[in-house]
């Protein structure tokens, strides 16, 4: 038990992996129990008086609420309410509500007394702990991916999420090797050459600074709305970050390769097609897999500008309906196709750069 709390400690590889499955599988039963429907009245009202009138409601289990105007109030309890109006002639006029244990349907009632006319929608509702409209439970947002897929009649969208996920796919995938190339000869220039060095290094490191939120509307300027200012958009996103990271690398190339490789009479271009490159790329590769999650916004921030396709449209028309249950399928996609992609650049990183693990084997 120590072990699990020691400062610096570590870990054998499958207590992690039941230590990770115990905390998904907590947090879904704790969701699960927040969510978990239960059975309560509300009552819906309207008042023939202005907002200004003031009203007092009291029932069961000391409960008591005031405020003016039309409103909603949700989770009572079977039992009897007295609602108490306060009108503008500082008259009181009151009346009671029966709230039956076994509300089946919608229910009208009309009280009329004095100048006052309250008319009330008496239904039963289910919502949990914390209600649907904040959270919306597990069984909802599985069914969300039918909804997502599928129409009414049962047939495949035209904008099916899966469509929509491959098309977002491609854009991440087209920016991905677009800002690679650049950041790689860019990189590899100021990295090299001290004229491209001194010229360039310090306003590309500037760029980092800029908001890339605040330069959409260049992008559309320059390129469009479809899917090729996108792919800009999200190429330029990963290119602001990686091209420096490239000119780190280089820097931090250890001394002892080159004069090895300078020993062996290697040219300049030897020097960086043996040495330079399989140093950089064995390492940047880690730093792309940090990327992965980033390029994820930008690209949802590109998709919201058209909203034509893309998850980051079906996001927007999700929330413009009030679909929370699909907005949280949605991002759980995201999600996996994120843990998707770091397992194949893991997978990548021991294929193509094999050197990196032999002391391990």
């Amino acid at each position: 038990m120590s072990q699990l709390f020691s400062i610096g400690g570590s870990l054998p590889k499958r207590t992690v992996l039941m230590i990770e499955i115990g905390t998904v599988v907590l947090i879904l039963l704790l969701w699960f129990l927040l969510t978990m429907p239960r059975e309560s009245r509300s009552i819906n009202f309207v008042s023939s008086h202005p907002s200004e009138t003031q009203y007092i409601w009291t029932g069961p289990n000391n409960y008591k609420s005031d405020f003016s105007g039309d409103n909603y109030i949700g989770k009572l309890v079977p039992g009897t309410y007295i609602f108490t109006a306060q009108l503008e002639s500082s008259a009181e006029v009151s009346d009671s509500v029966v709230i039956p244990a076994n509300l089946k349907e919608k229910t009208d009632l009309v009280f009329e007394k004095d100048s006052l006319k309250v008319t009330m929608t008496l239904a039963l509702e289910s919502d949990g702990f914390i209600g649907k409209g904040v959270l919306p439970t597990p069984l909802s947002v599985l069914g969300a991916f039918r909804d997502l897929h599928f129409d009414n009649a049962g047939k495949v969208k035209d904008n099916s999420f899966v469509f929509e996920t491959g098309y977002s796919l491609s854009l991440n995938i087209l920016g991905y090797i677009e800002a690679i190339i650049f950041s790689l000869l860019i990189g590899f220039l100021i990295g090299l050459v001290p004229f491209f060095r001194a010229s360039m290094s310090r306003g590309m490191n500037a760029i980092r600074f800029i908001p890339l939120s605040a330069v959409t509307g260049i992008f559309i300027a320059w390129f469009g709305i479809e899917a090729n200012m996108k792919v800009q958009f999200l190429a330029f996103g990963i290119f602001v970050y990686l091209m420096p990271v490239v000119v780190q690398r280089i820097d931090e190339l250890e001394k002892v390769y080159l004069q090895t490789a300078y020993t062996l009479g290697a040219t300049k271009w030897q020097q960086i097609r043996s040495v330079y490159f399989p140093a950089v790329a064995s390492r940047l590769i880690d730093d792309i897999r940090v990327l992965t999650a980033i390029s994820w916004t930008y690209i949802i921030l590109a998709e919201l500008l058209n909203q034509k396709g893309g998850i980051g449209g079906l996001i927007h028309l999700a929330q413009r309906q009030s679909r929370l249950d699909q907005v949280f399928a949605l991002l759980f996609v995201i999600v996996i196709i994120g843990i998707v992609q770091d397992r194949l650049f893991v997978w990548l990183d021991r294929k193509l750069f094999k050197f990196k693990y032999q002391s391990a084997i």
